[in-house]
């Protein structure tokens, strides 16, 4: 063992104070029949700085008996309860699962306490450090759980405990629950699936066709083989949103009085108008253009974004009870009679500003900059640019304007940029590998590694650029520092246009400041994707319903059960989505790049997706007691019913905070009639954990059931409740029918995986013999 600090807790208070200094690298020993064994095989991801014991601390030993029911302190011993009079007549199934634990002697140390709070015994989780240095599973930081496609014979049959957030989740900027709407999409509910999707992303459509990805590159598929395709599904479940715009765009119901104005109708413009209005605000949009979208109008171009698709959604907004003003430039005068007007007030109006080269020659004629170039092309204008067009940058407008040139009549592209093509730099080109790599197929010349000395001119026209040699463009911290080799011999290139593509800024804005004038989008960010976009106006509508004091309060469900991720491993090749030949795509710049996607390969996608989740099985024998007996733990921060309690995540088996302690449980008289029974399956007697657990309290009346309360137990990360066997049982007699019934619903729901189909039959089993109140 590694040395550690020793602490002696002289109250519960104290120990949470340790445990708050030490940040999470402090843990808790009581009994210490688990955290000794953790400690001497340092199978944790962190070997804590400190133990606090709370055995020093004095009153929590005790049970205590009466009408209002069981009061048990939390560093009461197993052998006290297993030996309690009172606990044996009274609360006999409790009795049962202390005397199941591990042997007399542990039993003499561990506490209920510590066998409510312990580790899982997952062998992923546990694997010794001695022995080759511990597994990086899911619970300790990894990425995916070990039992997934490993050994799982002991894990879960009901699933996983969900990742805190999974990595999908994390990397997107608008936090979409990504496994949510794929879980629907599994089961054939495409509309619930566009419902949670439309709740996080009210522009799938769009994101579906022109998002960066954040996500696919951090989902965990990608550990086995392929990452799941999820811009091809969202973009799927988009388009069926606006085939069904009249359900998912519907007016609110009720009017809240309020009025919000909105500056910019571009992908943050549009997301705070969807928002707002759903919640019942009157949401008028401003836009200085003549058609509302912004720059998914005027500078996507239509090849990855057609124009309909955004015309499709204003439609929807539309429709939903917003007014779009265009051709409304919000100048200083207008802007404050806007905010006398409005109750709040979004301004999102977008980076539209260039960046400019600031060389020789860069006022030359036929000097173009990328966005307006964008917008006068989207806006319909014909624009000759010559044969051989340049561009200068390295992101994504740089290689939208040297797409677009191609596909509107140059003949020869060239791209210059300060970075490099090796997409492994810290240099690396900002553009995505999938947009260089199509760029290329097109016939578009990429000249890495050079900066712009001057824009080389005749008679007053731009005639090509002349270069120099970069040799370092960010410095480690990614600050954009770009270094230069003045001896190195550089191409000059001959060019009958210029396109300036290195940069875009966004304007002041107009508003005066105030606590009802809110921003976001490029005004926030910066230059920014248009799911960045999405994820800044929600947070901007968060911040506005709380000023206007209609943000609506999120209430814990009255009986919370327990919520398994349907972790799994189908083998499932990634869906392959057929490109139009690079030579038939730059025939015409309305053309799409990508055909769309039918629902059926929406759904065998959404099958590859394996739920990130952790499948230890829940360790703590009196778990499903005492949710059967209906308890509650008392912690140092709540009181909580035990079933909430136990509601597992891949991090932690229980709902406690990392300073939190148990204090009490209380477990309220259950019924003289009720028949209380414990069973447990195990490789070994009496020593071990359990295969399965079955807690049940039967109450009978003249042979019916009048009530029932079933839970298994070492069958998924947290204490399943069996309410269809329960609501089977009740006002029914027990027979061997009914009993035979309540088992087949106990374990309808399963999810089992390679190696643990057994464990169903033996939970069956025991929840057939717990009905009838035979001991195993």
């Amino acid at each position: 063992m590694k040395t550690f600090t020793h602490h002696n807790a002289r109250s519960l208070r104290e120990a949470a104070a340790f445990l708050a200094k030490y940040r999470g690298k402090a843990k808790i020993i009581a009994g210490g029949t688990d955290l000794i064994g953790i400690l001497k095989d340092q199978c944790g991801s962190e070997y804590p700085d400190a133990l606090i014991n709370i055995k020093s601390i004095k009153g929590l030993d005790y049970i205590s008996s009466g009408k209002q029911g069981l009061r048990i302190g939390a560093l009461t011993k197993l052998a006290d309860i297993v030996h309690s009079p009172e606990i044996k007549q009274r609360y006999s199934l409790l009795s049962q699962a202390a005397q199941s634990v591990a042997s007399p002697n542990l039993r003499n140390m561990a506490t209920i306490g510590g066998n409510l709070a312990q580790d899982v015994r997952c062998w992923y989780y546990r694997y010794p450090r001695q022995i080759g240095g511990p597994i990086s599973c899911l619970r300790k930081g990894g990425k995916t759980c070990g039992a997934l496609l490993g050994d799982n014979r002991y894990h879960s049959i009901f699933g996983a405990a969900a990742a805190t957030e999974g990595s999908c989740i994390s990397h997107c900027p608008a936090q979409i629950n990504i496994p949510a709407y794929l879980g629907l999409l599994r089961k054939g509910e495409l509309h619930e699936a566009a419902r949670v999707l439309i709740d996080h992303n009210p522009i799938p459509a769009v994101t579906g066709r022109v998002c960066p990805t954040y996500c696919e590159p951090h989902c965990n598929r990608g550990e086995y083989d392929d990452a799941v395709a999820i811009r091809s599904i969202e973009r799927g479940v988009g388009d069926y949103i606006l085939d069904h715009a009249a359900e998912f765009f519907a007016p609110p119901g009720i009017e809240s009085g309020k009025r919000i104005a909105i500056v910019g109708s571009g992908p943050a413009g549009l997301t705070a108008a969807f928002c707002l209005r759903k919640s019942g605000h009157r949401v008028t949009v401003y836009e200085r253009l003549p058609e509302p979208g912004g720059m998914l109008i005027y500078s996507i171009p239509p090849y990855r974004l057609p124009k309909e698709v955004v015309r499709k959604e204003i439609e929807a907004l539309r429709e939903m009870g917003v007014v779009f003003e265009v051709g409304t430039n919000v100048d200083a005068q207008l802007a404050a009679k806007i905010q006398a007007s409005f109750d709040a007030v979004f301004s999102a109006c977008g980076a539209w500003g260039s960046l400019k080269l600031d060389v020789p020659g860069e006022n030359a004629q036929g000097v173009h900059y990328a966005l307006d170039y964008l917008k006068r092309i989207n806006s319909g204008e014909k624009l000759a640019l010559g044969n051989k067009v340049i561009v200068i940058g390295g992101g994504s407008v740089a290689v939208d304007a040297a797409r677009t040139a191609r596909r509107t009549g140059a003949a020869e592209v060239h791209l210059v940029c300060l970075e490099t093509r090796d997409l492994t730099s810290k240099d690396r080109m900002l553009a995505l590998d999938k947009e260089i790599l199509q760029a290329e197929e097109e016939g578009i010349i990429i000249h890495p590694c050079l900066g712009i000395v001057r824009i080389m001119e005749s008679n007053g026209r731009a005639a090509g650029v002349e270069t120099k040699k970069c040799i370092s463009v960010r410095e480690l911290d990614g600050r954009f520092n770009p270094q230069y080799d003045a001896d190195s011999a550089t191409p000059n290139l001959q060019g009958d246009s210029i396109i300036v593509a290195i940069g875009q800024t966004a304007g002041l804005s107009p508003f005066a400041p105030a606590n009802t004038v809110f921003a976001g989008g490029d005004m926030v960010e910066g230059p920014s994707t248009v799911i960045q976009a999405v994820a800044s106006a929600r947070e901007a509508v968060r911040e506005i319903e709380a000023l206007l004091g209609t943000a609506q309060p999120e209430f814990p469900p009255a009986d919370i059960e327990p919520e398994f991720s349907e972790t799994h491993f189908d083998d499932i090749p990634r869906a392959l989505v057929e490109e139009m030949p690079a030579a038939e795509r730059i025939q015409n710049i309305e053309i799409e790049d990508l055909p769309g996607t039918e629902f059926r390969v929406l759904e065998t996608e959404a099958h590859r997706c394996i739920c990130c989740g952790c499948l230890a099985v829940g360790p703590s024998d009196l778990a499903i007691a005492l949710v059967s007996l209906d308890a509650v733990i008392v912690t140092t921060k709540r009181t909580l019913p035990a079933q909430e309690f136990f509601a597992a995540t891949a991090a932690c088996s229980t709902v406690l905070e990392p300073d939190e302690l148990i204090r009490e449980i209380r477990v309220p008289r259950p019924p003289k009639e009720a028949r209380q029974n414990y069973a447990k399956f195990t490789l070994r007697k009496p020593i071990d954990f359990a295969i399965v657990s079955v807690a049940s309290v039967i109450v009978l009346e003249d042979g019916v059931c009048s009530d029932a309360r079933i839970t298994l137990g070492a069958v998924a990360p947290s204490p399943v409740r069996a309410k269809a066997a329960e609501a089977a049982l009740r006002g029914a007699p027990v027979d061997e029918n009914r009993a035979a019934q309540a088992a087949q619903l106990a374990l309808a729901d399963v999810r089992l995986l390679a190696m643990n189909a057994y464990k169903a039959e033996i939970a069956r089993t025991l929840v057939k013999r717990s009905i009838h109140g035979v001991s195993c």
